[in-house]
């Protein structure tokens, strides 16, 4: 399944777990944009809109106002009902929150794109695969890490991200 995402935006938590190399080493051989972003947890999937790049920003401050930095734990590989391919690292602590964020987001930013993204049942997640597999992966490692911030990409051309802003949650 590919998707012409060329020129939108979305918002992201990028990841950097101390043992990182294992998702990525994962991604690189099943991911079809494992080259052009690093692992992350989409928050709010590409989308387009009217809003400038400054208002946005200004818009995602006053999102995160509510948000302290919290902790994330990641563990087990879940395969998404009806989607073949893909594989995602479940995240096990604190989904609720990034599920919070996210929903304030599409309320408060973008809530023209809520619809696209409850038809995909928005579980928050790290994409390993989106290829084929030539065998089941196996991940037994739990993964932790302080999430602090928001990053915003636009996306280029070639899938490739190109980072905008991050707005810092409030200490």
């Amino acid at each position: 399944m590919t998707f012409d995402n060329t020129n939108k935006r979305d918002i992201l938590i990028m990841v950097n777990f101390p043992n990182i190399d294992k998702i990525k080493e994962i991604q690189k051989k099943y991911y079809d944009i494992a080259d052009k972003i690093d692992p992350h947890i989409a928050v709010a999937f590409p989308f387009d809109s009217e809003i400038s790049d400054e208002e946005l920003y200004e818009k995602l401050c006053k999102v995160v106002e509510k948000y302290k930095p919290f902790k994330i734990t990641c563990h087990g590989v879940s395969i998404p009902v009806g989607e073949s391919n893909y594989r995602f690292l479940d995240v096990i602590e604190n989904k609720d929150i990034i599920k919070s964020m996210s929903d304030d987001i599409y309320a408060n930013i973008i809530p023209e794109h809520l619809e696209h993204r409850d038809k995909h049942n928005y579980v928050p997640h790290i994409s390993l695969a989106n290829l084929p597999l030539d065998e089941e992966i196996k991940l037994d490692d739990t993964f932790e890490m302080i999430v602090d911030s928001l990053y915003v990409e636009r996306i280029g051309s070639n899938d490739e991200s190109i980072k905008l802003f991050d707005v810092k949650f409030h200490q």
